[in-house]
């Protein structure tokens, strides 16, 4: 035992000069103005790491920056207007140009983390990201791997002038991994590969003063267990302007098994996502795990304001439903926003949409009383 208990102790010292090591090299750039600090090739275990302004963590090819198992590693951060609290294997709050680049790997050690026992008790705040920036301008994110996070992969939140391009995503290790959850002004998307356990790319507005806007996702291929392309559900502020084009929506390729209690009612081999809902649903020959709940979901239910959203070349395959439009009224989450004021959803434009549904559910445009949904265009779509 005391063998045991002192390799133990070794390796928390290995884990915690690993992760002073790095975070004294961005901190000693950060005073000299900025600088780029270079992750070598090897496994490289680390808490939480703090990016400064001006810093560049780049990712030698060969380079792993596997995140602790342990969430006293991280610290964490709580912001006005979020969906709880923060902790990520890599984070920057309140800062300018700061970058990610390279063809390394960050791994979040999402399996460490114990999976929740339903969607009603997430505790996603003490589950780390992958990544996390918030209030920052001026984000450049290029070329690297992001896998298995604790809980979603990438976060941006309030942030201005963001770049994420050339990014492989593979985030299923445990509940509602994400693959990039993004609230910002001026940002692109681009060329990136994604495939989640929750959303894959999705819009958020959590915070009813900031307006989250002028935003592109292009040449990208995402691959959901919820929505692959999503505004929401999250909608308490502004969201305009967003041009999703040349994009392609894909079944998932992987999913994690079940390790929860209740899993012991479940078939043998399901997911954390198997239910009889999703079994009666899906067709016989398809397993529900396999399949995305929507390519495209366009979502206002928070009081917020949505508004000119374009999604065009956009092909779709292995889904529940391919388009969902869905204005609605669902009062105050516990995120810290006000009530919304405007409950607006409107000017949707659905343009050169190909591809197959593998279920008997449909598509969806659907508002209720206090959130109807207005000029919703369909030009140019062929779903089977």
């Amino acid at each position: 035992m005391k063998i045991v208990a002192g390799a133990v102790l070794m390796a928390a010292c290995a884990l915690a000069a690993s992760a002073a090591e790095w975070q004294d090299e961005i901190d000693a750039a950060a005073a000299k103005g900025g600088g780029r600090v270079t992750i070598p090739a090897g496994r490289h275990v680390t808490g939480g790491l703090m990016l400064k302004s001006n810093v560049e963590l780049h990712l030698e090819k060969g380079a792993v920056l596997e995140g602790s198992p342990t969430t006293n590693d991280y610290p964490v951060v709580e912001l006005p207007c979020s969906e709880g609290k923060w902790m990520a294997v890599v984070m920057a709050v309140g800062a300018t140009n700061v970058a990610i680049t390279g063809e390394g790997e960050i791994y979040g050690n999402g399996t460490a983390f114990p999976q929740p026992e339903s969607y009603g008790r997430l505790q996603e705040g003490w589950r780390p990201r992958g990544l996390f920036f918030g209030n920052c301008r001026g984000v450049t994110l290029k070329g690297f791997k992001l896998r298995d996070a604790g809980c979603w992969g990438c976060v941006v939140q309030c942030c201005e002038d963001v770049e994420i391009r050339g990014l492989t995503i593979d985030n299923h290790s445990n509940a509602n991994n994400d693959g990039i959850d993004i609230e910002a002004f001026n940002a692109v998307i681009a060329d990136c590969d994604i495939d989640a356990s929750d959303d894959g790319v999705c819009l958020k507005s959590n915070n009813p003063e900031f307006r989250s806007g002028n935003i592109l996702v292009t040449n990208v291929t995402a691959r959901s267990h919820c929505a692959a392309l999503k505004i929401g559900t999250a909608s308490h502020g502004i969201v305009t302007n967003v041009l999703f084009v040349d994009c392609r929506l894909e079944a998932p390729r992987r999913s994690f098994p079940d390790r929860r209690k209740s899993a012991k009612k479940k078939p043998a081999g399901a997911s954390w996502f198997w239910s009889e809902w999703r079994a009666g649903i899906f067709p016989p020959s398809k397993p529900g795990d396999d399949l995305s709940a929507s390519a495209i979901s366009i979502e206002c239910v928070d009081g917020g304001w949505v508004e000119d959203i374009t999604c065009r070349n956009i092909t779709i395959d292995g889904t529940l439903a391919p388009l969902f439009v869905r204005g609605g009224t669902r009062q105050k989450r516990a995120t810290g926003a006000p009530p919304g004021k405007w409950h607006i959803l409107r000017n949707v434009l659905f343009e050169n949409i190909r591809g197959r549904s593998l279920s008997w559910y449909g598509n969806s445009v659907t508002g209720v009383e206090g959130c109807r949904v207005e000029n919703v265009t369909l030009r140019n779509v062929h779903l089977t």
